[in-house]
């Protein structure tokens, strides 16, 4: 490789599945570091003071699932904001590169 080339990838569009049951997702569930997520320095809010697009994890449900995710915190979280994936559609995406 050298300066000048051009790199083509091709990559195939996903929608995220509910972390429980692996439907499509309906909600992207976001949390931020427990305690003053504002004041640690680890933290994707570290600083901030608004928060409620920040994310240090992040989780995915389907309808049926939605509560018990939200209540289902990873180790050290705490629950920051529910994003409904039917207005926020591009939280729902994410893309697999594809073989060459």
């Amino acid at each position: 490789m050298k300066v000048g080339d051009i790199i083509i990838e091709r990559k195939q569009v996903q929608w995220h599945e509910c972390q429980v049951c692996g439907l499509p997702a309906i909600c992207r569930i976001t949390y931020l570091a427990a305690g003053n997520c504002r004041a640690n320095p680890a933290s994707n809010a570290y600083g901030r003071d608004d928060c409620s697009w920040c994310s240090d994890a992040e989780a995915f449900a389907c309808k049926h699932h939605k509560q018990q995710v939200q209540r289902d915190l990873p180790i050290g979280m705490s629950w920051c904001a529910t994003f409904p994936l039917k207005n926020f559609k591009h939280m729902g995406f994410y893309f697999v590169k594809l073989a060459e």
